[in-house]
């Protein structure tokens, strides 16, 4: 548990700086909401960050948990999440501005204490993003299964639309 802990805070403690310019990137935070099917239906939560390189590609770094409620219990899924996007369209680094029409390709791993789950799938305008892959289980967790097919749907909402200058 004390793992895990370290991983979100690593995750979430950029958000206590805003918006920073980094040398080689631009750095945007995200809500994600989404839909997610992994032998049963979760729904996903969380928060990632956006490291936008000055090549245009993406770094992606999330914290997020998955929800589902089975045989009377409710299980919550932690994951950590680390994804490059890349399209080599794009000319602009901000993914927020001038590039609304398009597309990254996406490439992600996930880890939970009971899987790991390589993904690719493509991302919509940055903020749609569709999924799919294969888990697989090193520890056999209580109440699902986590090996096998992987397949979501999430809303990725930037900060920038809540808070700004």
């Amino acid at each position: 548990m004390k793992n895990w802990i370290l991983i979100l805070l690593f995750c979430w403690a950029p958000l206590a700086i805003a918006q920073p310019k980094l040398k080689d990137f631009t750095a945007y935070y995200l809500f994600n909401v989404g839909y997610t099917y992994h032998n049963i239906n979760y729904l996903e939560g969380g928060l990632n960050t956006y490291l936008v390189q000055r090549n245009n590609n993406i770094l992606d770094l999330g914290a997020t948990v998955n929800l589902a409620y089975t045989d009377d219990h409710l299980v919550a899924i932690p994951e950590a999440q680390v994804g490059y996007l890349f399209n080599k369209e794009n000319t602009v680094i901000d993914p927020y501005s001038r590039n609304f029409k398009s597309a990254f390709w996406v490439a992600r791993t996930s880890i939970s204490p009971w899987h790991i789950t390589p993904e690719v799938g493509i991302t919509v305008i940055s903020l749609i993003d569709i999924t799919a892959g294969y888990g697989f289980e090193f520890r056999e967790h209580d109440y699902v299964d986590l090996d096998g097919f992987k397949a979501g749907v999430s809303l990725r909402l930037p900060f920038l639309l809540f808070w700004h200058d």
